[in-house]
Formats: structure tokens, sequence, C-alpha cells
């Protein structure tokens, strides 16, 4: 099995945010989900639910508070999918 590669990730975490953001635009590495796409606790919580049936990870609460961009997203979701 390959590793995954932060551009695939990124790319399927885009299309994700996408269904759930309020306004159309476009998504970049550093648009922020709150300030940006104005996402709230519910729409996190429910894009949470899909990114974990997408990636087929558990991702920690504890790590939504260092979540600020698009960036850091894909990071973490890169680095639980490494340690698992």
């Amino acid at each position: 099995m390959t590793p995954p590669r932060y551009d695939d990730i990124y790319k399927q975490v885009v299309a994700l945010l996408q269904e759930y953001a309020p306004q159309p635009g476009p998504i970049r590495e550093e648009t922020e989900l709150v300030n940006d796409l104005g996402f709230d606790s519910l729409k996190v919580m429910e894009m949470l639910n899909d990114v974990e049936d997408a990636f087929d990870i558990t991702y920690p609460l504890n790590s939504l508070s260092d979540l600020k961009t698009v960036k850091d997203f894909t990071t973490q979701i890169l680095n639980i999918i490494e340690t698992s």
C-alpha cells in the first residue's frame, strides 16, 4: 500500500469542505474554517463525521483547538493516517 500524499488528502478535504461551506467560493490552504467558510460547531462536527468515514480514521476532538486553516486540517489528517 502506498503511503498517503498530502496533495491527495488536500483534494479530498477541499471536496468535503465545499459540501459544507455555506457560501460557495475557492478553498485554499490558507482558508480559515471559521472566519472564511463560516463554519459553526455543528457544521464542524457533521463534517468531521464525513472526514472520519472518508479516511477511515478517528479524529481526536481535542485536536480541534489546533484547527484553523485547511492546511492545518489536512496536515492533522495526514498525521493521523500515518500513525494509525
